[in-house]
């Protein structure tokens, strides 16, 4: 059963890398009914849904990689990514900011912290952002409308 899965899951992996993203899914998921165990499977089929922008999907299948014990720092910014494009804000605000997209994620809390009025969870985000020495156009925009609605 797992050399099917296997199978499919590598016959995946290669459609993906040809940006064949419709015959990934499907090779996805006939591993996925091979082995249903296998955190990678709802991993590599929550990236071909965010390449397909259906951002719903998606969350759906980093959220059973993550439950499944899949915890990588990849999946943990995807699945940050993928609440945030469903309007999970207060979600966002749950999820830890991990080394490798410590800039990225945080961006996308401070955004999420805006959209529910919480500025000074979002300023602090930004504080911390330029404390370790960032900087960008974005961030200085941002830090202006937490500014201007903190009046």
């Amino acid at each position: 059963m797992q050399n099917k899965s296997a199978y499919y899951l590598k016959l995946g992996n290669k459609y993906l890398g040809l940006n064949n993203v419709e015959l990934a899914i499907k090779n996805y998921l006939l591993a996925l009914n091979e082995d249903s165990e296998n955190p990678l499977i709802y991993h590599n089929l929550g990236v071909c849904y965010l390449l397909k922008n259906d951002s719903k999907s998606a969350l759906e299948y980093f959220k059973k990689c993550i439950e499944s014990g899949f915890k990588t720092e990849e999946t943990y910014y995807y699945y940050l990514k993928t609440l945030f494009d469903c309007g999970n804000y207060n979600e966002c605000l749950k999820i830890e900011v991990n080394e490798k997209f410590f800039i990225d994620m945080s961006l996308i809390k401070i955004k999420a912290a805006m959209k529910i009025n919480k500025y000074d969870y979002a300023k602090n985000i930004v504080e911390n952002l330029k404390i370790n020495g960032f900087s960008s156009q974005e961030l200085n925009l941002m830090e202006k409308i937490i500014n201007l609605k903190n009046i």
